[in-house]
């Protein structure tokens, strides 16, 4: 193991001078120093802000397509349900739907819940029966 040498008094430093015993003259920056250091500060400030406002517009825009998307899906399961209820009770009974299902066949299937189909008809279960017997 190395050990350091002993410093002498006059090497180290004191409280009067700054770190490293630097001269006091050239902690004062230079005119020209002085404008580097402020153009850096304001480049940097300015990057700062332009990466705000991008990330701000990035934000809008995926706001904006998701309000839009969501209209548009809005209108198709619209125009899908205008569909349905323009069939007659007997074409919606052909399909295995009555007209208080719907609402159900469309917007729930549409959000993941998918309708019960009876296994042996292979006919959709009505999300509206009352299932307690009658006594």
């Amino acid at each position: 193991m190395m050990t350091q040498p002993i410093q002498m008094f006059e090497n180290l430093t004191s409280e009067t001078s700054p770190a490293g015993g630097n001269d006091i003259a050239k902690t004062t920056p230079s005119f020209e120093e002085r404008r580097m250091l402020e153009l850096r500060a304001r480049y940097a400030r300015a990057e700062l802000v332009a990466n705000g406002l991008a990330d701000a517009l990035l934000w809008l825009g995926r706001q904006y397509s998701r309000f839009v998307g969501a209209i548009k899906a809005d209108f198709k399961l619209r125009a899908a349900e205008s569909q349905l209820f323009r069939m007659s009770d007997r074409e919606l009974a052909d399909i295995g739907l009555t007209r208080g299902d719907i609402h159900f066949a469309i917007r729930e299937t549409a959000e993941g819940v998918m309708p019960e189909i009876d296994g042996v008809t292979h006919t959709v279960i009505p999300a509206n029966q009352n299932l307690r017997r009658v006594a």
